[in-house]
Order: structure tokens, then C-alpha cells, then sequence
């Protein structure tokens, strides 16, 4: 970290980005877009340290509750941008293994942040794109949008997250389709297997979104980041400790002012006004 507190590399300023643009569209609610539509929004290391750094600052902007991720042009994200991986796949193992680290550490951050992020796919969303995807808590689609994970095709296995955050998503059969034979899931298919949230016709994907946004967005923010970090963990862990976890989470919640206001609010029949405390 810098001396103000920030992961030294991130472009901290808008004005700097080149791959990316975000803004605040509406109260509460922060739009990230993927912004290279002449390569399907592949993402390369500059774009890993835009998505890094805005992650970053929304986690810092408590105006921010709820982060929409979406892509430019026809695709939401068609993974790695191929001609980044020259170099990365001539490194000796131990190099490489350091180098890739940083794309994971992004989806990591997506899945960290204790606010809700949805991705709205806006059309095809292959490879590194699902990965993206996934990292999020929620994903929109619109009716044409498909999902599809192509690494087979060019003899690797997608490893930033595929098998490890979708086994438990979509079942193994339904992954190891996906993985061993590269065909394209549709919006449909995605919703019914789990793996979208909602599906939209393609003039109604934003609004859509926005809709299920604002829901979240007038709900409790201490309570949703703790939810995710619950929900996180105990995927991965046994019942009883599950039930620990739940418990902790929720010792810290009970003594929040949100909590407090929460329950006054109930009693007085009257909507509670969140302060993220």
C-alpha cells in the first residue's frame, strides 16, 4: 500500500482509465463497464489493474451500495485477450504461477467486496468472462447472451475460478459439460441451471437490472456484506462450523446501529433508514 492507503500500481483516477469506464448511474448504485467492444472487452493486465481500482474505490464510497459490471458493444467479456498469454505461458512454472496470481487476486477482490456486485451480460460471456461473472453474487442476462467456456480449444483447462466457484453453482455434470465440450450455454439454459439470476429481453437488460440493484440497495449494507462472507465460507466448510460462523457474523451485526434502528423501525411500522454502521 501507498502512504494513502492504496494497493501501489492501481490507476486511481477516471481520467486515466483506458479500458474501462465507470460512473454512478443512480443513488447507491456504480456502473463498471468493460470498455475494449473491437476485442469483445477481453481483458488484458492493464484492464485487470482498472477493474482492481475500482473495486477499490467503491469498497472506500459508502454513496456506493450495489456495483453493476456489464461489457461494451455486443459481448460482456470474451476472457483473457489471447496475445497477453504469450508471454505468460513461455515462464518457467514457478514465474508463472506469481504472474497469473494477479488475475485471480482481482476475482478475488469481486468476490471479497462485502457489497453486492451483478454482472449483466449483455451478450457472449466465454472464458475468463465467466470467471468474471461467477466472482460476482448475481448475474443478469439478456435473452441472446450465452455462456461458454472455450479454453479446451486451445488445449488448457479455464483456472481462474471455473471449477472451484461453479462445481457447487451447477452441479458436476453440467460443468464438466461445459469445460470438455466448449458448446455455448443460452440465457435460458443459464437461468434453469442456476448460473443467472435473470434473464431479460435485450431492450429491457438494464432497466432490469437496475430494478433488482435498487432492491438491494434499500436493504441493510452491514447485513449484506456479512451475508456474502457467510455465505462464502460456509460453501466450503461443515455444518457445525457453518453454524460458528453464523454466529460470529452475527455478533457483530447485532451490535450495529443499523441493527438497532432496524428493529426501532419494525416497531414503528416505518421504513429504516440504513446508515452502513
Amino acid at each position: 500500500l501507498d502512504s494513502e492507503g492504496k494497493p501501489v500500481g492501481f490507476i486511481d483516477h477516471p481520467e486515466e482509465y483506458r479500458t474501462v469506464t465507470y460512473k454512478v448511474v443512480e443513488d447507491g448504485i456504480g456502473l463498471l463497464t468493460l470498455d475494449r467492444p473491437d476485442k469483445l472487452n477481453a481483458f488484458d493486465e492493464r484492464m485487470i489493474r482498472e477493474i482492481r481500482s475500482i473495486i477499490w474505490n467503491v469498497n472506500f464510497d459508502e454513496s456506493v451500495r450495489v456495483l453493476i459490471i456489464t461489457g461494451a458493444g455486443r459481448a460482456f467479456c470474451s476472457g483473457r485477450d489471447i496475445h497477453g498469454l504469450d508471454y505468460e505461458n513461455n515462464l518457467p512454472s514457478p514465474q508463472y504461477r506469481a504472474y497469473v496470481r494477479a488475475n485471480h487476486e482481482m476475482l478475488d477482490d469481486l468476490e471479497n467486496m462485502e457489497k453486492p456486485i451483478i454482472s449483466m451480460v449483455n451478450g457472449i460471456c466465454a472464458g475468463g468472462g465467466v470467471e468474471i461473472a461467477i466472482a460476482s453474487d448475481f448475474r443478469t442476462a439478456s435473452e441472446g447472451a450465452a455462456f461458454v467456456l472455450t479454453e479446451n480449444n486451445i488445449g488448457v483447462i479455464p483456472a481462474s475460478g471455473a471449477a472451484s466457484r461453479m462445481i457447487q453453482m451447477i452441479g458436476i455434470s453440467r460443468l464438466k459439460e461445459m469445460m470438455m465440450t466448449t458448446l455455448p450455454v443460452d440465457a435460458s439454459t443459464a437461468e434453469r441451471w442456476g448460473l443467472a439470476n435473470r434473464i431479460f429481453p435485450s431492450n429491457e437488460l438494464l432497466e432490469g437490472t437496475l430494478a433488482f440493484a435498487r432492491v438491494l440497495v434499500n436493504r441493510a449494507p452491514l447485513a449484506l456484506g456479512m451475508a456474502k462472507h457467510v455465505i462464502n465460507t460456509c460453501q466450503n466448510t461443515d455444518t457445525e462450523t457453518g453454524r460458528l460462523i453464523e454466529r460470529l457474523g452475527q455478533s457483530v451485526l447485532i451490535q450495529s446501529e443499523d441493527s438497532r434502528e432496524g428493529n426501532r423501525a419494525f416497531r414503528e411500522k416505518r421504513k429504516p433508514e440504513w446508515k452502513g454502521r
